[in-house]
């Protein structure tokens, strides 16, 4: 049986959703990107988070991020980026190409404490690895 729901006013899920959209926007522009410095346990909280970002961040350590729109609603921040960088480290099985890139990606944040807990992100894969010559689009066939 579930537990009684919990009751949030208008005021505090207002704040909830800007110190999420915080910590958010502090990560993608301090761990996310290139050159940002701050250690990433500081904002993320989950061990498989930590790991999960140190591997991309080891495939593309140049990373560039444009934040686009974001949206939050209380511990949860939704926000679409772009990112641009070049394979210089083993990524999904393809050893370094050395080959730039630039896709889309779509990402829920869930924030708890201060740091983010989970998150699942959705990068648009297809794109990413055409650019970097791991695959190749199929040819479109006219009906």
């Amino acid at each position: 049986m579930l537990g009684a729901p919990t009751v949030v006013t208008n005021d505090e899920e207002a704040r909830m959703s800007d110190q999420a959209k915080q910590v958010v926007e502090r990560y993608l522009a301090e761990v996310l990107a290139a050159g940002g410095g701050t250690d990433p346990a500081e904002l993320i909280s989950s061990e498989e988070l930590l790991q999960r970002v140190a591997r991309f961040r080891t495939a593309f350590p140049d990373l560039e991020v444009e934040i686009g729109p974001a949206l939050a609603a209380g511990d949860l921040v939704a926000v679409h980026l772009v990112g641009r960088a070049t394979h210089q480290g083993l990524f999904q099985g393809v050893p370094p190409t050395g080959r730039s890139w630039e896709a889309g990606c779509t990402a829920i944040y869930h924030v708890a404490g201060g740091r983010i807990a989970d998150a699942w992100v959705n990068w648009d894969l297809l794109t990413l690895m055409e650019q970097l010559g791991a695959i190749e689009r199929a040819q479109t066939v006219s009906a």
